[in-house]
């Protein structure tokens, strides 16, 4: 075998193991220990998830369980995925329970983004309830925790009751919960999920200047 084929061979071996790799990451007991140690277990949430979501923002950076991530940085509405039953449909929630601050939440919490009904992994062919906003965490507050959750139903889920909020639409997201929100159209355990945390940086203002005071709408 030439050394070239070889050099190829290798590197191929590595990046199967790599994947291997990160796929127990995934998926071993570490979700338990990260939603627990930054008490998203039980702020938002009885139970941690089972396995991992991957979230990839357009900036290139992802949610890796509690790393910080700048309001820049997650301007865009991220890719997530999930190991999907393709029988299944799945709720998708973003959430912040840290505002204003971790220390002062008595908004808790603060919608950033839910989508209803997701075939598999397709959140497209979702039914958007809270359109993405990026963060508006306010300066000096601190870092903010922001939850990715994801829950899996069999049937599909009957949302004709839930507001329709724009990415426009600021105070209405306040008080938002996810326990009840999961108790109303019983969504028993969190499937996947994932968290980082944010703080503020200039482009929370660009955020602020387009929000405006709304009811929130069909």
């Amino acid at each position: 075998m030439s050394t070239c084929v070889r050099g190829v061979a290798l590197l191929v071996v590595c990046l199967l193991l790599l994947e291997s790799r990160a796929s127990d990451v995934l998926n071993d007991a570490h979700v338990y220990r990260a939603f627990a140690s930054y008490e998203v277990v039980p702020d938002v949430i009885d139970e941690a998830p089972d396995c991992w979501a991957r979230v990839s923002f357009k900036s290139g950076r992802q949610a890796e369980g509690g790393n910080r991530l700048t309001p820049t940085q997650i301007r865009n509405p991220p890719v997530v995925s999930w190991n999907a039953n393709e029988r299944a449909l799945y709720t998708l929630i973003l959430t912040d329970p840290d505002v204003p601050s971790r220390d002062d939440p008595r908004y808790r919490e603060f919608i950033h983004w839910a989508v209803g009904n997701i075939p598999g992994n397709d959140i497209d062919r979702g039914e958007t309830l809270v359109e993405y906003l990026g963060a508006v965490t306010p300066r000096g507050t601190g870092l903010h925790r922001f939850v990715l959750l994801v829950f899996e139903h069999l049937q599909k889920l009957d949302f004709s009751a839930e507001p329709r909020i724009t990415a426009q639409c600021g105070t209405v997201r306040r008080y938002f919960s996810t326990r009840n929100f999961t108790r109303k159209y019983d969504l028993s355990g969190v499937y996947a999920g994932n968290f980082f945390q944010t703080q503020y940086d200039d482009y929370v203002n660009t955020l602020q200047a387009q929000l405006r005071e709304c009811e929130s709408e069909r």
